[in-house]
């Protein structure tokens, strides 16, 4: 993943943290820090919206 789109990735989001730093200033290692954390959060709040889906019977369409 390239510097710029990890920066677009940050902004896209609804972190706080362009508010508070200049992103471009950021070295790499926590630029890459920020995106990981920015994952895990995804990953965190996914798990529960599964966990709370309810599973139909498959079905199949002859269209």
């Amino acid at each position: 993943m390239s510097r710029a789109y990890k920066i677009a990735l940050i902004l896209k989001s609804k972190s706080s943290l362009p508010i508070y730093k200049d992103l471009e200033k950021l070295s790499d290692k926590e630029l890459e820090e920020q995106v990981m954390a920015m994952v895990m959060r995804m990953r965190a709040n996914e798990s529960s919206v599964i966990a709370r889906m309810v599973l139909k019977q498959p079905t199949f369409s002859l269209n």
